[in-house]
Parts: C-alpha cells; sequence; structure tokens
C-alpha cells in the first residue's frame, strides 16, 4: 500500500512542479510580496502623495485661537473677516477655498466649531484640525495659568520601562512580549494561508478527476484511500518545496529590493544609520531587552515544531477538502460543505488576536491548543511564550490522533463519493457513507 501512496504522491509532485504556473507563481510571488509590502511603507511614509494642497478659512469670532494656526504641506489655514450672509460666498466655485472653519461663542460664553465645506471631508482631516486646535487651547489655558509649556512636556514624556523574564530550568530568563508575539503570530499567519491554499488545491484535483473521469481508471489499480492520501502527500511536497523556496528568494531579494527602495524615496543609508544609533543610544533598554529575549527563545524548538503543525495542520485539513472534493461534481457545489471545515480556522485565528494573545497560559487557551481543528494555529501563537512540555506532548499526540481520524472520516466518504455522480449529497446521505460497508 505504501508503495502505492508513494507513486501516487511522485505523481502529483512531478505533474505540479513541471507546470508553468508553478515556476512562475515561485518565482514571481516573492518578488510580489516584497513589492506590495515595499509600496505600503513607501505610501506610509510618504502619506501626502497625490494629495492636493487644501485652502481653508478660518472665521474664528471667539478669538480662541489668536489668529494662529499652523499649515502643513497639504492644508493652508486662512484668517479671514467675513459677515455671516457671505460666508457661502468662500465656497463658490471661483473660490480658491476648499472649506470654512466658522468657531463661534454663544452668550453663555459656550464655543461652536463647524467645518463647512465643498463636498464631505475626510475623517483625517477632520481628526487632524480637531488636534491643531485642542493643543493651541491646551497651551494657551496653559499660558494663562502660568505653568510653563517646556517643563509639562518634561513631566508628560516620562516612561517606564518593565523588564520581563520568566522562570526556567535555568532559573529567570529575559523575554520580550511583542517580539514573542510577532514571532507566534507570524508562524500562525503561515500555517493558516498553507491550509487554506494548498487544502483547496487538493479539493480542486479530486473535482477534476473525477469531473473528467480519469479517477475511474486510476481505482481500477489503486485503493480510493491510497488515491487519497497519495494526492494529498503529492500536493503537501509540493506546498512544502514551494514555501522552502519562497523563503530562499525573500531572504536573498529583500536586501536589494531594500536598497532599491531607499533609492526611490531618496533616503540616505548613512542617515538611516545615525538615526538608528540615536535611537538606540536613548532607549538602550528597550533594545537589549529585544536582543535578549531573541536570544533566549527556543529556535530549534519553534521551527521543529512549526514544521510539524505546518505539515501535520495541513494533512488534517486536506483529508477534509479531499472528502469534500470527492463529494460533489463541481466547485459551485462545495460552499455548504466548506463552511464547516473552514470555520474552525477562522474561529482560531480570531480567537488567537485576542484571547490567546492576551492570556496564553489560560484554560481556555490550552484546550485551543489540544483540539486539532485549532492547534496548528494557537499552539504557534503560544510557543514563544514558553508553555510546559507535557501540553506539547499532549497536542502532538493529538493532532497526530486527529489526522487518523480525519483520514478514516474521509477515506469513507472518499471511496462512494469518487464514484458518485450527478447529484449533490446532503449531510444525511453522507453520514450514511460513513458505515456503508461496499
Amino acid at each position: 500500500m505504501l508503495n502505492k501512496i508513494f507513486l501516487i504522491a511522485k505523481r502529483e509532485f512531478l505533474t505540479r512542479i513541471k507546470k508553468k504556473s508553478f515556476l512562475v507563481m515561485t518565482l514571481v510571488s516573492p518578488l510580489l510580496i516584497l513589492l506590495f509590502y515595499g509600496l505600503i511603507f513607501y505610501f506610509t511614509v510618504n502619506k501626502s502623495i497625490g494629495e492636493e494642497v487644501k485652502n481653508i478659512a478660518i472665521i474664528d469670532e471667539s478669538e480662541v485661537l489668536q489668529q494662529n494656526l499652523e499649515s502643513t504641506k497639504t492644508t493652508l489655514f486662512t484668517f479671514v473677516s467675513v459677515a455671516p450672509d457671505k460666508i457661502n460666498d468662500l465656497l463658490s466655485e471661483a473660490s480658491n477655498y476648499y472649506a470654512v472653519l466658522n468657531i463661534q461663542k454663544n452668550s453663555k460664553g459656550e464655543i461652536s466649531y463647524q467645518l463647512l465645506a465643498k463636498d464631505q471631508p475626510s475623517i483625517g482631516m477632520v481628526s487632524s484640525i480637531e488636534d491643531k486646535i485642542a493643543a493651541k487651547l491646551k497651551d494657551f489655558q496653559l499660558q494663562q495659568k502660568g505653568i510653563d509649556k517646556e517643563l509639562l512636556n518634561q513631566i508628560n514624556s516620562t516612561q517606564v520601562n518593565i523588564e520581563t523574564k520568566k522562570l526556567t530550568d535555568k532559573g529567570f530568563e529575559e523575554g520580550n512580549a511583542g517580539l514573542t508575539t510577532i514571532i507566534g503570530f507570524a508562524g500562525a499567519i503561515l500555517i493558516y494561508f498553507f491550509i487554506f491554499l494548498y487544502g483547496v488545491q487538493v479539493m480542486r484535483g479530486v473535482i477534476e478527476e473525477k469531473t473528467n473521469r480519469i479517477v475511474e481508471v486510476i481505482v481500477s489499480s489503486v485503493k480510493p484511500f491510497e488515491l487519497m492520501m497519495g494526492k494529498i502527500s503529492g500536493i503537501a511536497l509540493v506546498g512544502l518545496t514551494q514555501f522552502l523556496i519562497w523563503v530562499g528568494l525573500v531572504a536573498a531579494l529583500s536586501g536589494p529590493v531594500s536598497g532599491l527602495v531607499m533609492q526611490m524615496m531618496d533616503v540616505n543609508p548613512t542617515e538611516i544609520g545615525s538615526m538608528a544609533q540615536d535611537a538606540a543610544s536613548k532607549d538602550t533598554s528597550k533594545m537589549g531587552s529585544l536582543f535578549a529575549g531573541l536570544a533566549n527563545l527556543n529556535v530549534p524548538l519553534i521551527v521543529g515544531l512549526f514544521l510539524f503543525y505546518f505539515i501535520a495542520g495541513y494533512l488534517f485539513y486536506g483529508a477534509l477538502f479531499a472528502a469534500i472534493g470527492s463529494a460533489v461534481d463541481n466547485e459551485t457545489d462545495t460552499q455548504q460543505f466548506m463552511l464547516p471545515v473552514t470555520m474552525p480556522l477562522v474561529f482560531s485565528f480570531v480567537l488567537a488576536q485576542t484571547i490567546v494573545t492576551q492570556d496564553p497560559n489560560s484554560t481556555l487557551s490550552i484546550w485551543l491548543s489540544m483540539i486539532p481543528f485549532s492547534s496548528p494555529i494557537i499552539m504557534m501563537v503560544r510557543l514563544p511564550f514558553g508553555i510546559p512540555t507535557i501540553q506539547i506532548i499532549a497536542s502532538m499526540a493529538f493532532m497526530i490522533a486527529g489526522f487518523v481520524f480525519t483520514v478514516w472520516f474521509a477515506g469513507r466518504i472518499y471511496r462512494i463519493g469518487i464514484l458518485t455522480y450527478g447529484k449533490k449529497p446532503s449531510y444525511k446521505e453522507l453520514f450514511k457513507w460513513l458505515f456503508q460497508k461496499n
């Protein structure tokens, strides 16, 4: 049986890696990823690109701003004095003003602010104006009460850096909560997308063979279970190969691409180095904590368990995707069966961002890391925080047991569904297939 599974897996692997689409996506995807994040970084730094300069007229009858509000590159403030019935003239087609900020004070001394514009102002513009006015009023109030602004800024800039240490067999070791959270989520996201991407490929491959009636010829030589396991294993090897190539290409191209982005942004590398040195000299405790936390991470354990859950999680869900593909005749009919399979993954990812990161050793976090439906995601988030060895062993054991169960479950559906045509089965019929002997 193993020989037949190996031959089918080999066929799936060689067939897919020889396709032009595989070669193109394997080579192009790292470039697209680097370009994608490079553009995000570029536009984050240069937020004002393509933004038009907007002139805003300010009518300040209350004089709270004292005829002074600092303009920006994209927003110019001009104080004007206009009669109330002439405000609309400032927003006419011939006017250069985009909006009018009307500040009024009533008889009770209450101040109201109105922004009258030619169209709906963006939330960013409104927030920026609110912040500028609030800062101006704050400075005015400090001046009125005789409080030194510089002294207050020094007091407000006071920071407290808590050094975290965790108790291990070797004693107390330094850690870094932010670093561990980032590493955990990076592994969880990779597993999450790997399961979806290649699990769907398994399902589509089964539907394609079933639709073309190729499977009728194949099952004359091998058992349906062997066919399912060979297909799942072969596509897993394709995904693992592609992932390793991506890691190598991203590592090789990250340096040149970063240099190209800095050149496009007209950034001097020596300036970045000096800025980094200044930041490090001002905040050496945080940098020290970061590097100490990185040094104390059990990298071999994290990498080893990442590969385990990377493969085991795919095999667990891949069998279910194969069962879905065998039960239907086209991809449109998969929707009703996809939801129960994909919901645990989505649910785990949401809980990982909320409950698990807040308390990685809570009772709920521990149980989620034991359930095979959620453990590939939850364990990767919990792992960098340091968890007992017995929990790791238990989670791996449950994951293996869950994989064996899903393979049996999917195999029972696959053996009948792969040769069933013309009808979309219901959940009741799938349940009957589980216990049907022939």
